[in-house]
């Protein structure tokens, strides 16, 4: 295991928050957690240079492919949690699949297309609230929230606290197989119950995984 994480100073985030200003402000800015290869954003950023993405990666070999990819697109090799801090990272031989939550080996037994889902080993990585990261970086409004965290998303959501109501537009993935395939990951009920007291309506579902998750996406009502 290794046990040296890297930390982003306050340096780095005002760095962000200065990168962010200086593109005018804070409008029609993104956040992309577990942005792995940058399928959901990347294209947009660099098709939008108005466009801010402020994208989370805890995996550093994923994470360093994408620096540098767009001048818009802002990579933050961290986990996003509900504390600040470290917390321990499941690599996965899919390497899509790494997780701050352990592999539900009862999962592995029925889930289709999981075959190559295995536990590598694990690394401590750094972890961030998005409320202290909206405040350390001086966002006010996020648009959209792409969160694609391996079991972690209803987490994610969580760690936004209070600024949960800045928040305009949220895609995730949920499971809706009989067993999770993480350890300790929501129900797609408890997730619906969450955002719908939270004041979101389910605007679109789309399924995939073999019909075994399910891509969410919520608005503010």
């Amino acid at each position: 295991m290794n046990s040296n994480p890297i930390h982003l100073s306050g340096r780095a985030f005002r760095w962000l928050g200065t990168q962010l200003m200086k593109r005018g402000g804070a409008n029609n800015v993104w956040i992309d957690v577990g942005v792995c290869r940058g399928e959901a954003t990347l294209s947009d950023a660099r098709h939008d240079p108005n466009l801010r993405v402020f994208a989370f990666e805890p995996n550093l070999r994923l994470a360093s492919k994408l620096i540098g990819a767009a001048s818009n697109y802002f990579i933050i090799p961290m986990a996003v949690a509900e504390r600040d801090g470290t917390a321990t990272f499941y690599l996965n031989e899919f390497e899509m699949a790494g997780s701050l939550l352990p592999l539900n080996e009862d999962a592995l037994q029925t889930w289709v297309g999981v075959q190559d889902h295995k536990i590598q080993g694990t690394v401590i990585v750094p972890t961030i609230r998005l409320d202290t990261f909206m405040d350390l970086v001086g966002l006010e409004r996020i648009d959209f929230l792409k969160i694609d965290a391996q079991g972690m998303d209803l987490c994610v959501i969580r760690s936004a606290g209070q600024k949960l109501r800045n928040i305009a537009r949220i895609t995730m993935e949920v499971a809706v197989a009989p067993v999770a395939l993480y350890k300790g990951a929501p129900s797609k009920s408890e997730v619906m119950n969450f955002l719908k007291d939270a004041g979101f309506a389910l605007e679109r579902t789309e399924r995939q995984t073999h019909g075994q998750e399910e891509n969410l996406t919520f608005v503010r009502s």
